[in-house]
């Protein structure tokens, strides 16, 4: 299976993730195939400064893949999957806007022929890939661990499409079909504070804190998340919060695992709350 794959910024530069979504992809069999001379999506500020500019950016990405011929955009961040979601959304209902992005798109003799479907990673994951996939090679203990997954606030919001805005499943459902035990919690769609983290720290912190805090009174054991600058934000603030931290893997470590994957080809040992004790649970 192959799809147009759009890194964006955070998982370019993220090695942890990039890691265990390579390792998943070679062991399934599924090949993304990189946009090539993809730009920056602008996350989801540039829409609030420049709704003309913030589209001329996300539509170059819709216009590069044209022009690969690929079928669809697959992403694996929730600011990215937003914006390009924005913009497929706004050029779909107004196809003179199409036109005058494309008249700023031919300075570069880019056009968009085509908005193509935009996905996260999860949703190819979920619906895309047989069940039976996931159980070749499972460990027999993955069961032992609960896991809170956590969205993050950008994935079903506005839009709903992949699942209910407020109270999403899908997470919950690939890790169970994975093999782990799942845990119920009330903040799995609040913000981490994304970006606003660098600046921000202080407030940022008691919305991490908020988000650890009940993960841990359901139980949990793991904190999974999709999305790089949630994985940071989760993974790196419990420094400073009191008691006992939980890791905070990407749901693709969560699935090399279930596929016995070695968990240094996933980068688990790069987390910085260690899943060390975790491991030796299940392996």
């Amino acid at each position: 299976m192959t799809y147009g794959f759009y890194p964006g910024c955070s998982y370019k530069t993220e090695a942890v993730f990039r890691e265990s979504v390579e390792a998943v992809n070679r062991a399934i069999g599924l090949e993304l195939v990189t946009i090539e001379d993809w730009n920056c999506c602008g996350a989801t500020s540039i829409f609030s400064l420049d709704q003309t500019e913030a589209l001329l950016l996300t539509g170059r990405i819709f216009a590069l893949a044209n022009r690969q011929n690929l079928d669809n955009i697959v992403t694996t961040c929730n600011a990215c999957y937003t914006s390009l979601k924005k913009c497929y959304k706004t050029l779909k209902s107004d196809r003179d806007l199409i036109s005058k992005i494309n008249d700023r798109l031919a300075a570069e003799n880019l056009k968009i022929t085509n908005l193509l479907p935009v996905r996260h990673l999860l949703d190819v994951l979920y619906y895309d890939i047989d069940a039976a996939v996931w159980n070749r090679n499972r460990p027999k203990n993955l069961n032992k661990l609960k896991v809170a997954a956590y969205y993050g606030c950008q994935l079903t919001r506005p839009w709903a499409d992949i699942d209910d805005p407020e109270q999403p499943v899908i997470m919950e459902r690939f890790l169970e079909r994975l093999g782990y035990e799942t845990v119920d919690h009330s903040a799995k769609t609040l913000c981490c504070g994304a970006s606003h983290f660098i600046i921000y720290e202080e407030d940022c912190l008691k919305l991490t804190e908020r988000i650890i805090n009940e993960m841990k009174r359901k139980g949990a054991r793991l904190a999974s998340t999709i999305c790089p600058l949630c994985q940071i934000n989760l993974d790196a603030a419990q420094k400073n919060f009191r008691g006992m931290p939980i890791p905070v893997p990407y749901f693709t470590q969560l699935a090399g695992l279930a596929l016995g994957i070695d968990p240094n080809e996933l980068g688990i040992k790069k987390l910085l709350v260690s899943m060390d004790y975790e491991l030796k649970q299940i392996l």
